[in-house]
């Protein structure tokens, strides 16, 4: 499997997942963050542990930003439509900041856009991501 990275092109999609053993601390995802590397075992060991389809998940964060919760610059990945969309899954502030934070998740940090995007998934199912089903509706079907 080629690794896939935040920056470039990409040469696998989401449907190359390896399943993930290892737990992840909050420390080592700072520093995921910082060097930019490959979400999709995360994402994946996550759904698994959350009981949400992986193959899902990792379809919508693919479609939605590559796999990248960060610029280049460091400051979290904002949407080029709606500037109010957030990191991996490019979760809306306006719709989804104030219950994210009921709920204890930081959608800014890699961790927190992961888990409430499931949670999201799992609560509410995908309606939230309506807009690229175009890209990671045929993934899952």
């Amino acid at each position: 499997m080629t690794p896939t990275i935040a920056e470039g092109p990409l040469e696998t999609g989401p449907e190359a997942q390896i399943e993930a053993t290892q737990t992840v601390s909050n420390t080592e995802l700072k520093q995921l963050d910082k060097n930019q590397v490959n979400f999709s075992d995360l994402i994946t060991e996550k759904a698994i542990n959350q009981g949400v389809n992986a193959k899902l998940a990792n379809s919508i964060a693919f479609c939605e930003s590559t796999y990248r919760q960060f610029e280049n610059t460091g400051e979290a990945l904002r949407g080029n439509q709606n500037r109010l969309d957030v990191g991996l899954f490019q979760i809306n502030e306006k719709y989804h900041l104030e219950k994210s934070q009921e709920l204890g998740f930081d959608i800014h940090t890699t961790e927190g856009n992961i888990d409430y995007a499931l949670w999201l998934i799992k609560n509410e199912g995908e309606q939230h991501w309506k807009w690229s089903q175009h890209c990671w509706g045929p993934k899952v079907s």
